[in-house]
């Protein structure tokens, strides 16, 4: 019997993760159907696929036993779901080679919708996954997620678009992801896996019930094995199978400096996290698109340096929940990675000088941050003293500072080295006596004076053609008095024709 019925509350659940790999717009017609297949035990499991990424959804309801398998488009069946209650149930039933039928109750009555349908022997095939499942444990799970958060999204570098569960070293096992502005890596790690494996970022991998849904587990194909690499992560009810780079990750560990070359160490308490992520929110924010915000260690006391626009003074806060260690420093940063590393709960922050790159750590987790360089090189700007958190900087403004963003070099060592003089595209300033005063004004100086003079421009048009208008309301009225004194005369001599002598 080909017959397949779905109890609607879990078929909710199954269409929700469904829906994160069923993309909105499909390329080939039969990625946008479901597979629903009754297994000889009873057992049925629901499958969509995007061909690089398979979910599959197993339910606990039990049929009969006896095989069967059906393609409904995933529009349909999730419309009809959605319109159900929880206690209702659905019945899939083929309507021809090419059609399907779904029977869902409505008012106490059967309701049925017919739609398009195909061969299930047209669903494209899955990949099979061989060899031993691990077990992956909360630390490791958790460690996956922070990853995924720190890696690329940039199409161009796919090996960088996931987090890369590193296995070379045989002495420790890691969990990386970068995007070459800032890494995150997780060790301590000793898993049962015989080669490394890249987790594609997918949003299904974030989704709350997958993450609910029991213990997970990871299954990887072997390098030797024929096809792509791919992997396999289960839970309780679900299965989730993608393809993986096939391109070696970077060395990501020869761009870390070395643990010796730290000079300041701040220690922030792990119980008041949770206030200084709110300091964090609350100082003023910049227009730059960095979010820049400045951490600086002075007199023993750890500050957040933040302001709204570049011409205004530094407002400081005073971080009272934290030790410090080393000399005197000033470093910047984007804000949105600082609140990311606090997440994290990297609550032990090592800086080397004001450009090189800061690392945040806790207990076998850290981030390397590359800083933001104020006026294209090492911070210059004056340090205004330091004040509470309620008042402001009253001294006169430092020269307006533009932060650019260091990227991270994957591929060598030297990542703590500062650019020369002018590495960065800035101009060297012209020689004394000859300088004009076009040349002395900034880039952004020289866009406002352009802007006020195409605004002037426009004026003068706007001028213009009001102008204009004025002269055409004045015709038009004095068309419609010609007119009116027009049709006075021919009034008047009706009048006077009309008059008998």
């Amino acid at each position: 019997m080909q017959n397949i019925t779905l109890p609607v509350a879990e078929l909710r659940t199954a269409l929700a993760g469904l829906g994160k790999v069923i993309q909105k717009r499909i390329s080939l017609a039969i990625l946008g159907n479901v597979r629903v297949r009754r297994h000889g035990s009873g057992l049925t499991d629901l499958t969509v696929t995007d061909l690089d990424r398979t979910a599959i959804y197993s339910m606990d309801h039990r049929g009969q036993a006896e095989p069967a398998t059906l393609l409904v488009p995933f529009v349909d069946l999730n419309n009809i779901a959605k319109s159900c209650g929880n206690a209702d149930v659905i019945e899939l039933e083929p309507a021809g080679e090419k059609a399907i039928s779904i029977r869902f109750p409505v008012g106490g009555q059967s309701a049925e919708h017919h739609c398009e349908s195909a061969p299930p022997a047209e669903f494209p095939l899955q990949p099979e996954v061989s060899g031993t499942s691990i077990n992956i444990s909360e630390t490791l799970r958790s460690s996956i997620h922070e990853a995924l958060e720190c890696a690329s999204s940039d199409p161009s570098r796919l090996v960088l678009n996931g987090a890369f569960i590193d296995v070379r070293d045989n002495n420790a096992h890691y969990v990386v992801g970068t995007d070459g502005n800032h890494l995150f890596s997780s060790n301590s790690f000793s898993l049962p896996l015989k080669q490394s494996v890249l987790i594609p970022e997918h949003k299904f991998l974030g989704w709350k019930g997958f993450q609910q849904d029991g213990e997970w587990k990871l299954k990887a194909k072997p390098v030797k094995e024929s096809g792509p690499p791919c992997f396999e992560i289960t839970s309780d009810h679900w299965r989730f199978l993608s393809r993986s780079s096939e391109s070696n990750y970077p060395d990501w560990k020869a761009v870390l400096p070395s643990p010796t070359a730290y000079n300041t160490t701040i220690s922030i308490n792990p119980e008041a996290v949770d206030e200084v992520m709110v300091a964090v929110q609350r100082l003023p924010l910049g227009e730059d698109r960095h979010h820049t915000i400045g951490l600086e260690v002075a007199k023993n006391e750890f500050r957040l340096l933040g302001k709204s626009r570049p011409e205004l003074p530094w407002t400081k806060i005073v971080i009272p929940e934290s030790g410090t260690t080393g000399p005197d420093v000033t470093i910047f940063l984007d804000r949105r990675m600082l609140l990311k590393a606090l997440r994290f709960g990297l609550t032990r922050i090592e800086i080397i000088d004001s450009i090189s790159p800061i690392r945040f750590s806790l207990a076998g987790r850290q981030m390397i941050i590359m800083p933001l360089r104020m006026n294209g090189g090492s911070n210059t700007a004056a340090s205004p003293p330091p004040i509470t958190a309620a008042t402001t900087n009253t001294n006169p403004p430092p020269p307006a500072e533009q932060p650019t963003p260091t990227p991270m070099q994957t591929s060598t060592p030297t990542i703590g080295q500062a650019k020369p003089a002018g590495a960065n595209g800035s101009s060297t300033p012209p020689a004394q006596g000859t300088a004009n005063k076009e040349d002395s004004k900034s880039p952004l100086e020289a866009a406002l004076v352009q802007i006020e003079s195409i605004k002037t421009g426009f004026r003068e048009s706007i001028n213009g053609l009001t102008k204009l208008g004025d002269h055409i309301r004045q015709s038009m009225r004095e068309q419609k008095t010609s007119e009116k004194e027009i049709h006075n005369v021919r009034q008047t001599l009706r009048t006077l024709q009309s008059v008998r002598i």
